[in-house]
């Protein structure tokens, strides 16, 4: 084929919007037999026959997949801006990160040392869209409906010579960017997890060009200043092959040496790489590069990218803090609407929360910022708690997402609030919390993460930090006090309709001892909330970017804190100050707590001694919670300095404490039920909270015009959901276990049937409904009660690794939707057996 020849055949499978118009270009090209069926022109990619194992390993989903490409781009873009300045990416004038890389290359005139350079969020909207037309996303070919999209990704970054696409874009663990600092991708597996995803084929295509200002008219092959294009596929077991490998077009030289050939070239000024509006491959560049998955699997993800449940929405959670910003073009035909609505820049969800309608969206007081560090590893965590409904415009299941230089590595759901040992349950579809761990060593990122940068490893490390969080959201003192707004929200407005089954439940329990003894309950108390501060007018908290102090509170700064601590337990020590809740996490100039540990070889970070600990931050209040090293023993004097400074303080402030620590506190022993508590006072007063901690469970009646205001909403099979209440996550209550609120669906389907079919007439359907509605109660607080048992029969580690996957919350609701039929007709049939029946039953085998 001639240059011209070349060129159009690029371009047509550039323009190719599906697998079999791919097929059908490389068919018809290069010859009687065309490329495709010829496998002599097939390079095995990697040059190695079992690639598939590599590439096969790689992302389990297909959005983690696509943001590895992404984050590619970005490095392209950076590394570019590096050697186009003359400047080695591996030597000592390179940047030592990647936000220095940004401010250095893409804010001319910006010192490094400002607190906004190199942050996205401070970047006027026009010079966002600017840097981002630099790397864009097109999704091209069949409308959602129809089937899976092609996914075109081009940017302006460095781009490849033609004869250096085996050992760059088609490598397999090479080294190519493990010593340059600024830069994400260091794994080095080509952003290969994507070819899992690409149809059923499996096909790629590859467009580059390197830049004119890297090579200079320095050229090691006549064709580096020409364009490089091929096409990757997956082929099928064959032979003696046991599995499938992965290829790439490489004619050039197959002829002379067959399947070690190199890719097609053409020479051309400049190529249509990037799209303009909702017009694909329009826009002319003369260096950079293109990729094109064809037919990528998209499932919840194929209607409008720019739309709520399309892909922007996905990339804005599985990067949070974009480096550089991207452009996004829907350019399938049928999407119509405003020109508006074709293209939008990603800048990722940390800079539309900020935002995009804060108080619309999110809660007063949040988001609030925590830092915490665990096994000597340092993190911090900014917690969002949204307004109800509104949590799943930002996220899907996820409900923790663990992040490093603004892409998301690992997640864990939103269960995980759930969690009998953080306690919000009524916030669990309201909380997202992003856990920043750029500042982690390279170290910690291995044992915390999988190489495919998509999910948490299992070990030691992640146990630590589950651990940490746990602590942290369970005191969270915002978090607290939204769960119990939200829960007097759900149960106090129908608290009256709940008393006659609770107390026809007490009744039963205080009738059959051997339900009470079971169960071991007590009387249930007048208040259904576990607290209430009386006599506290609120005022809305109005803090300050630099606080102007930190310091103990209720003492003057300076002052020098003695405490006790104990063996197997946490200290917490309260600060005050005027610093907003955001301070510690917040994108731009954020502040830093230190936690020193004052020893005999002088101050050292307390983190590298194996004490962990975490700061919550919320309305001029900060927790600090330390666990000590194991190694602490009783009478050990431990000294403490925490610091905390941010760009604007001369000298940080400085807050030393000490703590000795004494024996194990014995676990409080379970109330007796037959012990009499002395009443609260019924004086208002803001000096103590008094407690209502509840005895037997608080039970709502949920009627079908409630269904969906619920949290899961019901639906007509719900039967029963249990919720915990958060009364244990501060000491209301002397016991150690959760107590949880009940939610029975009175309109269940099956209750509604059988009142209409099965009732015999005369009866009463109130004495059914009261069967039904006792009937799941205890069928909860057996499950309840076994989940108990089988936590203390795991040492108490009931959320642990080893735990069961379902919470206890899901399986009271999926065994008693599965029971819901069958309990009045059981009901029923036994409660008419008698001796008769029962002596009919044994003899019926019998022979005569």
């Amino acid at each position: 084929m001639n240059n011209e020849e070349k060129r159009e055949l690029c371009l047509s499978l550039m323009r190719a919007d599906s697998e079999a118009a791919v097929v059908e270009v490389l068919g018809s090209a290069g010859g009687s037999a065309g490329l495709w069926d010829n496998k002599r022109v097939w390079r095995l990619y990697g040059d190695r026959e079992n690639n598939f194992s590599t590439i096969g390993n790689q992302q389990n989903r297909p959005d983690a997949a696509l943001v590895e490409k992404l984050v590619n781009s970005v490095d392209a873009r950076l590394m570019h801006e590096c050697m186009a300045r003359g400047v080695t990416p591996e030597s000592p004038a390179a940047p030592k990160n990647i936000r220095e890389a940004v401010a250095r290359f893409f804010e001319e005139g910006q010192t490094t040392g400002s607190v906004f350079s190199g942050q996205v969020h401070a970047w006027p909207n026009e010079k966002r869209r600017e840097v981002a037309r630099g790397i864009t996303l097109a999704a091209t070919g069949m409308k959602g409906q129809d089937g899976d999209p092609c996914l075109t990704i081009a940017d302006l970054g460095e781009g490849q010579t033609p004869r250096k696409f085996p050992d760059t874009f088609l490598s397999l663990e090479k080294s190519n960017k493990l010593r340059i600092p600024f830069v994400q991708g260091k794994f080095n597996m080509g952003g290969t997890g994507v070819l899992e995803f690409c149809g059923k084929r499996n096909l790629q295509l590859l467009i580059s060009r390197r830049s004119p200002r890297i090579l200079n008219g320095n050229f090691e092959h006549p064709t580096d200043d020409e364009w490089g294009f091929t096409v990757v596929r997956r082929e099928d077991p064959s032979g003696n092959r046991r599995s499938s490998s992965y290829t790439f077009l490489a004619p050039v030289g197959a002829d002379e040496v067959p399947q070690k050939g190199h890719v097609m070239t053409f020479a051309a000024g400049t190529m249509p790489l990037f799209p303009e509006g909702p017009q694909p491959y329009v826009r002319e560049t003369d260096w950079g590069t293109l990729i094109k998955l064809y037919d990528y699997s998209l499932p919840g993800h194929r209607t409008h990218i720019l739309r709520k449940s399309g892909l922007l929405a996905r990339l804005e959670l599985l990067l949070p803090e974009l480096a550089l910003p991207i452009r996004l073009h829907e350019c399938r035909p049928g999407y119509g609407g405003k020109d508006a609505s074709y293209d939008t820049t990603l800048t990722g969800l940390a800079v539309r929360l900020d935002e995009g309608g804060r108080a619309d969206n999110i809660e007063p007081d949040f988001p609030t910022s925590a830092p915490f560090n665990c096994a000597g590893e340092p993190m911090a965590a900014t917690i969002f708690a949204f307004k109800k409904g509104k949590a799943e415009t930002y996220r899907r299941t996820e409900g923790i997402i663990f992040t490093v230089n603004g892409q998301t590595h690992g997640y864990l759901t939103a269960d995980f609030f759930r969690r009998t040992k953080v306690g919000m349950s009524y916030l669990a579809d309201s909380i997202l919390v992003i856990v920043d761990c750029t500042d982690i060593s390279p170290r910690g990122r291995e044992l915390l993460f999988m190489n495919s940068r998509d999910r948490l490893r299992d070990g030691e490390l992640r146990r630590e930090v589950v651990q940490e969080l746990e602590d942290l959201l369970r005191n969270q003192p915002g978090l607290r006090a939204l769960r119990e707004r939200r829960r007097r929200e759900e149960i106090e407005s129908r608290i009256e309709d709940s008393k006659p089954l609770e107390q026809l439940l007490e009744s039963l329990l205080k009738h059959s001892p051997t339900l009470a003894s079971l169960f071991q309950f007590g009387n249930r108390a007048s208040n259904p909330f576990k607290t209430a501060m009386t006599s506290a007018e609120e005022k809305p908290y109005e803090g300050k970017q630099y606080p102007t102090y930190f310091k103990f509170k209720g003492r003057d700064a300076g002052f020098v804190l003695d405490r006790e601590g104990h063996l197997q337990a946490r200290s917490r020590i309260a600060f005050e100050t005027d610093a907003v809740n955001d301070y510690f996490t917040r994108s731009i100039d954020s502040g830093t707590f230190n936690l020193l540990s004052v020893t005999e070889n002088g101050n050292l970070a307390a983190k590298d001694l194996d004490c962990a600990s975490n700061t919550s931050l919320q309305n001029g209040i900060a927790i600090l919670s330390i666990r000590f090293p194991a190694t602490c023993k009783v009478d050990d004097r431990l000294h403490f300095i925490a610091e905390v400074t941010d760009a604007t303080q001369a000298e940080p402030f400085v807050n030393k404490f000490n703590i000795v620590i004494h024996e194990q506190v014995p676990p409080k022993a379970v109330v007796d039920p037959g012990e009499r508590r002395k009443p609260p006072g019924d004086k208002s007063g803001n000096q103590r909270e008094t407690s209502g901690g509840i005895e037997l469970p608080v039970c709502k009646p949920v009627p079908k015009e409630e269904w969906a205001n619920q949290s899961p909403a019901f639906d007509q099979h719900t039967a029963l959901v249990v919720k915990d209440s958060g009364v244990n996550a501060n000491d209301a209550v002397a016991s150690s276990a959760v107590i949880y609120d009940f939610f029975i669906n009175t309109d269940n389907i099956h209750l509604q049937r059988y009142l209409k079919t099965e009732l015999k007439a005369g009866e009463d359907d109130r004495v059914a409904r009261k069967r039904f509605e006792l009937g799941m109660m205890l069928g909860g607080l057996a499950l309840i009660h076994q989940d108990r048992l089988d936590k203390k029969a795991n040492h108490g580690n009931g959320d642990g690794e080893n735990a069961p996957r379902e919470s206890i919350e899901f399986r009271v609701a999926e065994v008693t939707k599965a029971f819901a039929p069958f309990l009045l007709p059981m009901v029923d049939a036994l409660g008419a057996l008698d001796e008769e029946q029962i002596a009919a039953s044994t003899t019926s085998g019998d022979a005569t």
